[in-house]
């Protein structure tokens, strides 16, 4: 078996991350692993395994002929069996199958607004899912959206995976703020990330903990919501407490100088920032949004999305009981390395892909 990923681009996000860990962990279960980028490449390029074969087609537009062809090319020249394609990179993936019908092909929707599907743009997807082996979902709501929108027999909710870390062997990162009062979210700047609702939460933890300081840790676009969400921190008092650092590569290094994993999404699919906490011992504080409240069950805390009292109070509740919270940190831990990790997820992959 010799398997593809297909992904848009290698900017850090949760499906660039996935697919960035399917290619590594692949290495030692096939005949050859690869990955393949249409439309850009990226930070987490560092992070391929050396045994992964890579390709970047440099795609131009969404019919582009030459990138269609040299992954077309690529395919047959190492006898791809499996093309993973990622997110939205199914209609690059779509074309080179019609053409190469000897290749299976495996789509994984990472959809990130699955709070809101009513509204997701399905024609050409549709059409695309008529040449799909298999779906793999990354929440319940998505697997029942393509069982009702698309053609395809097969249709999994598959749980997002992480490769165990030792947060002992990691090197904690420089941060402003006091030790045992810093809180990191990681997500890029995205609407449905909703920082504003977590600067909103943690300025009422300050009444009680005024040493809390807050650190975004994601890429932005310098679109209209990160002008809103710019606009919001410089109009917020006190707003020496939040610091953005930009797209970081060695997020592991953030999450070990930090104290508190925050999500404070209004829509999710099954974020991997909150397996990344945990794989980290990291406690969680997050929204009850997309798989968020099955990963962490009651080994973390939980809000209901858009309420930064709620959000305030999950946080507070972590601050207030440290050795509970340390309890609770080291079950999710636990928890998630046997159930979302490489080990777990593998098997019944190479399953899928037959």
């Amino acid at each position: 078996m010799r398997v593809l990923q297909l992904i848009d681009t290698l900017n850090p996000g949760g499906a660039e991350r996935v697919a960035v860990t399917y290619a590594n962990a692949l290495v030692d279960h096939t005949q050859a692993s690869f990955l393949c980028t249409t439309r850009g490449e990226g930070a987490l390029k560092e992070q391929l395994d050396d045994q992964v074969g890579y390709l970047y087609l440099a795609k131009k537009n969404a019919l582009d002929p030459l990138a269609l062809w040299r992954l077309i090319r690529y395919c047959k020249k190492h006898k791809i069996s499996v093309i993973h394609a990622h997110a939205s990179s199914f209609f690059t993936a779509t074309l080179a199958c019609v053409l190469m019908t000897e290749v299976e092909l495996i789509w994984h929707d990472h959809y990130g607004k699955s709070e809101n599907l009513e509204t997701r743009s399905k024609k050409v997807l549709k059409w695309c899912s008529k040449y799909f082996k298999a779906i793999l979902s990354v929440n319940q709501n998505l697997a029942v959206w393509a069982r009702n929108n698309l053609h395809c027999q097969r249709v999994e909710y598959f749980k997002n995976a992480i490769s165990e870390l030792d947060p002992q062997q990691i090197k904690a990162a420089k941060l402003p703020g006091i030790p045992g009062s810093r809180i990191l979210l990681m997500a890029n700047i995205r609407p449905q990330k909703d920082h504003i609702n977590a600067i909103a939460a943690v300025k009422k933890v300050r009444r009680v903990y005024p040493q809390v300081s807050l650190h975004f840790i994601g890429m932005h676009w310098d679109d209209s919501y990160y002008q809103q969400l710019r606009l919001f921190m410089d109009e917020t008092d006190e707003k020496e407490f939040i610091h953005y650092h930009g797209s970081k590569q060695n997020v592991a290094a953030y999450m070990k100088a930090c104290d508190i994993g925050l999500l404070s999404s209004n829509s999710e699919g099954l974020p991997m920032a909150i397996l990344e906490y945990a794989n980290m011992g990291l406690p969680v504080v997050c929204t009850r949004v997309g798989q968020c409240a099955e990963v962490i069950q009651t080994d973390g805390f939980l809000a209901p999305a858009e309420d930064s009292t709620a959000l305030a109070t999950a946080i507070l509740t972590a601050l207030d009981n440290p050795l509970e919270t340390a309890k609770k940190a080291k079950a999710l831990r636990n928890r998630v390395l046997a159930d979302y990790s490489m080990q777990a997820i593998i098997p019944k992959l190479l399953e899928l892909y037959g």
